[in-house]
């Protein structure tokens, strides 16, 4: 099938192997970004997702920060083999989105629509992942590589206090990117019949 968007879909990757020399502006990123996660849905149109993007010292904070908080909790034997992997596929990258969801903004809806106040905040999840997949097909189609990672809530105090992020904002997930210096190996799928039932 020849489609765009599911081109770009096919085209985001985890990439693993990521380098630095990103040659697309730090604007045209940062405005790629912002436009990924605005015109990505959320229920009741809440728009609670928000992004911290990280560049240059800022990006290498983060991944200091993350090795760190590592060093505190897991046994010497493990360490070293998760410092490498850290310095190799995610603080050689070029930046990192950082993405959060906004408390407040599900709390007012849960108070203005207390009959669906249990779900806004599953709602709130999945829009998130929504504009993580934005983003990373938007900087797969510039040819940058990404993957996503979870280093919360171990790092949720220091990243709040480095980048006085406001006190609503939970962090959901990190995202650096950079240039592909090696393409990852093809996916494997399973049968389209065990995934998807159609009736006509």
């Amino acid at each position: 099938m020849n489609n765009m968007f599911l081109s770009s879909l096919e085209k985001r990757r985890s990439v693993y192997n990521l380098g630095n020399s990103v040659t697309l502006p730090v604007n045209k990123i940062s405005e790629l970004i912002n436009q990924a996660i605005k015109l990505s849905p959320s229920a009741f149109h809440s728009q609670s997702t928000r992004v911290v993007v990280l560049f240059g010292d800022h990006h290498q904070k983060l991944w200091a920060m993350v090795k760190r908080e590592l060093s505190k909790r897991i046994s010497p034997e493990e360490l070293e083999s998760r410092l490498s992997k850290i310095d190799a596929c995610f603080a050689a990258g070029f930046g990192t989105v950082l993405f959060f969801e906004d408390i407040s903004v599900i709390q007012e809806l849960e108070q203005t629509y207390p009959l669906y106040a249990n779900n806004f905040e599953k709602w709130a999840e999945q829009a998130n992942g929504m504009a993580q997949l934005s983003v990373w097909t938007a900087l797969a189609s510039e040819n940058i590589g990404a993957n996503l990672q979870h280093y919360n809530p171990l790092i949720d105090d220091s990243v709040a206090q480095e980048w006085q992020i406001p006190q609503s904002w939970k962090l959901i997930a990190q995202m650096p990117f950079g240039t592909i210096e090696s393409m990852p190996d093809d996916k494997k799928f399973i049968p389209d019949e065990e995934r998807c039932l159609i009736f006509n």
